[in-house]
């Protein structure tokens, strides 16, 4: 049974998404005893965000005027996953958190709290022309407008890629970088092959 702690990291459209999926089927086939949580930190804020109540409508406002969430209610929704589904046989994965320093340093208290032994980060880099290129292909509304690629990509270079360097500066964390840029078939291989799976 596998208990790593895994923290996938990647830029929009670095196809993080998919490789979660294709390795929660994985292990899942190949330890069926493994019972995995699995932390979708967009998934998760959008559906806060729907909800009824003052707080989330409080955050439609602020997502209204394109500004970015604040990091204690990112912080809260993971906790509040943590607090109600972790216990120490269980296989925690995330996708989409921590992406800021003060996520990850809240990340480093619950790693301690949790004495979470084995967390491996899963960095898939793809150049940013590449995510230009995918965030094209996608044809999603908001994937269309160059000005709006370009700020996620100035955002994920000041906020995102400080967090892989705070986690590479650690001994209690393994980074493994993964190139992107392949298949998503041999991007699968390749993380399966660094996490020895």
């Amino acid at each position: 049974m596998k208990k790593d702690t895994l923290v996938f990291i990647g830029s929009s459209g670095s196809g993080k998404g998919t490789q979660i999926l294709l390795l929660k089927d994985y292990i899942k086939n190949k330890y069926p005893d493994t019972n995995i949580i699995h932390y979708d930190s967009g998934a998760n804020f959008r559906s806060f965000v729907e909800r009824d109540g003052y707080t989330s409508q409080q955050m439609r406002n602020i997502l209204g005027h394109g500004e970015l969430a604040p990091d204690f209610i990112t912080s809260w929704l993971l906790v509040n996953e943590l607090v109600t589904k972790l216990t120490p046989e269980k296989m925690l994965i995330l996708d989409g958190f921590p992406r800021t320093i003060s996520q990850a340093l809240m990340f480093d208290s619950a790693v301690q709290y949790y004495k979470l032994k084995s967390v491996r980060i899963i960095n898939i880099e793809v150049s940013h022309e590449e995510v230009r290129n995918r965030m094209i292909k996608r044809d999603r509304d908001d994937d269309k407008d160059k000005e709006i690629i370009e700020k996620r990509l100035s955002w994920y270079r000041h906020n995102v890629v400080p967090v892989v360097e705070h986690f590479r500066g650690k001994d209690k964390y393994e980074v493994i970088d993964i190139n992107g840029e392949q298949s998503p078939d041999n991007v699968f291989k390749e993380i399966i092959n660094k996490l020895n799976y």
